[in-house]
């Protein structure tokens, strides 16, 4: 490994049997993400742990994804399409890329209500982790949230990501401290996880996702 580089990841779409990731456009994508984000409470509790959000009108929103998220090489930003329907339901992203270390963290993170607790959000990250792991062969992908952020917690965890620690008072957010939750999965665990994703999304076997990573 003396000397060992890797490549940015590419920035292509990515195709599940579920979710469909294409790089975001905000002319195609905002009016559809930001009716999916705002509107009622349901829909606007995606920003609560987020820096940013909500948004007064869709061209605000634009305008703010536009200069953080777009034609940029960190973040690479995907909005997630649900197949079905083929509509967008929320964004993810990869962030802190690393090509010299091999490490890139998932982030960015959201979906609209209708499609929490689908298959949506798992594969949306498997597709994220086997762009890195099998396609890029990084060593190290990184998730972090808010500590008061349970369902990112839980998701963490349920997917096989490892919990390394708590960086507190980490950022002072929203007029409030934030405590800031570390997981990794590194290329050593990847197969076993590789192999949990895919029982779980694609076969019929009635098991959690969290019962096989941690059987």
């Amino acid at each position: 490994m003396q000397n060992r580089t890797w490549q940015p990841p590419e920035f292509l779409q990515l195709n599940g049997e579920f979710v469909t990731l294409k790089p975001l456009i905000p002319e195609r994508d905002m009016d559809t993400l930001y009716a999916a984000s705002h509107g009622s409470p349901e829909k606007e509790a995606v920003w609560n742990y987020l820096f940013y959000g909500p948004f007064d009108c869709s061209s605000t929103m634009k305008d703010w994804m536009e200069k953080n998220l777009v034609s940029k090489s960190d973040p690479l930003t995907w909005t997630v399409f649900e197949n079905s329907a083929n509509i967008q339901v929320g964004i993810v992203a990869l962030l802190a890329i690393a090509p010299n270390h091999g490490r890139a963290e998932i982030g960015h993170v959201w979906f609209t209500p209708a499609v929490h607790k689908s298959k949506v959000n798992t594969e949306s990250q498997f597709l994220l982790l086997q762009h890195l792991f099998d396609h890029h062969s990084y060593r190290r992908v990184e998730w972090k949230c808010d500590s008061l952020n349970h369902a990112s917690r839980t998701t963490a965890t349920r997917m096989g990501f490892i919990y390394e620690g708590r960086f507190r008072q980490h950022m002072f957010v929203r007029g409030r401290n934030r405590d800031t939750d570390w997981f990794a999965m590194t290329d050593k665990e990847w197969l076993r996880c590789k192999s949990n994703f895919e029982k779980w999304l694609y076969s019929h076997e009635n098991i959690s996702l969290m019962e096989l990573n941690n059987s």
